[in-house]
C-alpha cells in the first residue's frame, strides 16, 4: 500500500514553489512539468501572477503571516522547493535586516510543512566557506537550513555560489562592472576562489532530486565549472564579450570602497550589493565529497559562458516587487530567557512597557483586548487584539484594531515568536500603517518604537543572566552542521 502511494505521488504529485516568481522559480516551472507532466504546481509570490498552463495556479501568499501560508497551500503536498531570499525592500520602511526577515519566512513556511506531513522539502541556499566567521549574508543561510531541519521535515539542501545566467543578480553586477568599466582597480577580494554554476545544471539538480529518498536530508554543493578567482571570471567573461580590458590589482580588501564603487557603477541597489561584497573575504568553493553530479570536472568558466546570456538589464529591475506605500515592517531578535516561551515573551512586554515608560504610557487589558495609551486611559494609542487562530505557546499575534496611532485601514499585527531550535524571541510589527504624516511618523514614532524593543531586548538579557544559565547574545550565531553528517 505505502509502495503505491509513493509510485502515485511520483506519477501526479502536488508541488508547492515558494519564490516562483524569481528567476529560479520561473525557470524551475517548465523544467518540473517536463519531469511530471500531470504535476499540479501551486506557485507561490508576493503579488497576483496570471498562469498560461492549467497545471500551474498562482497564488499570491505573504510569507510574514503564518495564517495566510496555512489558508494558501493545498492540504496535500508532495514536494516543497523554498526559493525565497529577502534582500529587497518588503515595506515602505524596513526596521530590522535581511537575516531576520529569512528566519522568519523559513520558520513560517517550515511549520505548515510540517503540519501537512509533507513528503520533501527542497532549498536552494548558498555555497559556504570552511570557516566560523561568516558574513550575515552567509550566515543567515545556515540559519535558513537550521531551520528547516529543526521541524523534521526530510529536506534536501543544495548550496550555489554565483548562478550563470539572464536574470542572475550577482551575475549581473559582474556583467556590468566588466561592459562599463576598461580599466578596473581590483582588490584583494577578487583574487577569492569561488565556483560558480550555470542555471541548467542548477535546474537539473532541483528537479533530478525530486521525491528521491536517497536525496532526503543531505546537503550538496553544485558546481558548473573548477574554481577560479572572480578576477579571472572577469578576464574570461570580457574575452567571451570581445572587449578589451585592464585589471588591476591591488592589495587591499576595501569593503567599504567595494561595495560603494559597485553599487554606483552597476546601478545596483546597496540593499543586494552590500550582503554579496561582505561574503567575498573567504573563498566558496564547492566540496568535492559533496557533489550532486561530476560533471563539472570536464568544463572550465569560459565554456559555460556559452550557456549564459550575457545581457545586462536595469540594477533595480533586480527588485521587481516595490512595497505598498506607507506601510512599515519592524523585526527585532532577542535573546529568549532559558524555559520561556513566546506567551511569556507577550505577557512580558505588556507588564514591562507601562513601567519603562512611566507615567507616558498606561496599558489596559480586557479580555481579549490590550490598548496601550498616552497618559491618560482615555487617549488610546494602539488598541490591540488577540489573534482568534494561530496563537499558541511558541507565536503570539496581537491585531491592531484601533487607536489614534492606527490607519483607518490598517492591517497591521504585532507577533511574538520562537526560534532557532528556541535560541531567540522574535518581536514584528507586519503591515502596520501609521496616520501620523509619513514624515513626522519617521522621525518620531519609528525612532521611539526601535529604540523601546532594544530596551525590551536589554531586559529580556537581564532576566535570562538571572537565571545563571548561558545564553547567546549576539545577533546571528552559528552553531549548525556544514556537511551532510
Amino acid at each position: 500500500m505505502i509502495r503505491n502511494r509513493h509510485r502515485e505521488a511520483n506519477l501526479n504529485p502536488s508541488i508547492v514553489i515558494a519564490g516562483a516568481s524569481g528567476y529560479i522559480g520561473k525557470a524551475l516551472i517548465p523544467k518540473l512539468l517536463e519531469k511530471f507532466p500531470t504535476a499540479k504546481i501551486t506557485a507561490l509570490s508576493r503579488s497576483q501572477q496570471q498562469s498560461t498552463d492549467p497545471r500551474v495556479e498562482w497564488k499570491a501568499c505573504d510569507l510574514f503571516s503564518l495564517n495566510a501560508i496555512q489558508e494558501t497551500l493545498p492540504a496535500h503536498i508532495d514536494v516543497a522547493y523554498y526559493l525565497v531570499h529577502s534582500m529587497g525592500p518588503t515595506a515602505q520602511l524596513d526596521q530590522g535586516n535581511f537575516a531576520d526577515y529569512d528566519l522568519i519566512l523559513a520558520d513560517n513556511f517550515a511549520q505548515v510543512l510540517a503540519l501537512r506531513e509533507v513528503k520533501q522539502l527542497i532549498y536552494l541556499g548558498g555555497l559556504l566557506p570552511e570557516t566560523d566567521k561568516l558574513s550575515l549574508h552567509l550566515q543567515s543561510r545556515l540559519e535558513v537550513e537550521e531551520t528547516f531541519l529543526q521541524f523534521k521535515v526530510p529536506t534536501t539542501i543544495f548550496r550555489a555560489g554565483l548562478i550563470l545566467g539572464e536574470a542572475g543578480s550577482s551575475f549581473q553586477i559582474l556583467l556590468k562592472l566588466v561592459k562599463r568599466l576598461p580599466l578596473m582597480i581590483c582588490p584583494s577580494w577578487t583574487q577569492t576562489l569561488t565556483t560558480p554554476v550555470d542555471l541548467l545544471s542548477v535546474l537539473t539538480a532541483l528537479v533530478d532530486a525530486a521525491l528521491k529518498p536517497e536525496h532526503y536530508n543531505k546537503i550538496y554543493d553544485l558546481a558548473g565549472c573548477r574554481p577560479l578567482t572572480y578576477v579571472k571570471m572577469m578576464q574570461d567573461t570580457a574575452r567571451q564579450l570581445g572587449a578589451k580590458r585592464l585589471f588591476l590589482t591591488v592589495p587591499f580588501f576595501t569593503p567599504t570602497l567595494s561595495r560603494l564603487w559597485v553599487s554606483l557603477i552597476t546601478n545596483t541597489p546597496k540593499d543586494l550589493v552590500y550582503p554579496l561584497i561582505d561574503s567575498l573575504q573567504h573563498k566558496m568553493v564547492a566540496r568535492e565529497t559533496h557533489q550532486f553530479s561530476s560533471d563539472w570536472h570536464e568544463r572550465s568558466y569560459f565554456s559555460l559562458l556559452d550557456r549564459a546570456s550575457l545581457k545586462t538589464h536595469s540594477g533595480h529591475s533586480l527588485f521587481r516587487f516595490r512595497a505598498r506605500r506607507k506601510t512599515v515592517r519592524s523585526v527585532q531578535r532577542m535573546p529568549l530567557p532559558p524555559g520561556r516561551d513566546a506567551e511569556f515573551i507577550r505577557l512580558e512586554y505588556q507588564s514591562w512597557l507601562p513601567k519603562a515608560l512611566s507615567p507616558f504610557v498606561k496599558v489596559r487589558t480586557k479580555q481579549t483586548l490590550v490598548e496601550f495609551a498616552l497618559i491618560h486611559p482615555r487617549f488610546v494609542m494602539l488598541q490591540l487584539s488577540e489573534s482568534s487562530g494561530g496563537n499558541s505557546k511558541d507565536r503570539q499575534i496581537l491585531q491592531i484594531t484601533g487607536g489614534f496611532l492606527a490607519g483607518a485601514k490598517s492591517r497591521g499585527r504585532l507577533e511574538f515568536g520562537i526560534v532557532l531550535n528556541r535560541r531567540f524571541a522574535i518581536a514584528a510589527i507586519h503591515d502596520y500603517r501609521p496616520t501620523l504624516p509619513w514624515f513626522v511618523y519617521k522621525f518620531t514614532q519609528a525612532i521611539v518604537h526601535l529604540l523601546v524593543m532594544q530596551a525590551f531586548a536589554r531586559h529580556l538579557d537581564r532576566i535570562a543572566q538571572a537565571q545563571e544559565l548561558p545564553i547567546v547574545a549576539t545577533a546571528n550565531p552559528i552553531a549548525l552542521k556544514k556537511s551532510n553528517g
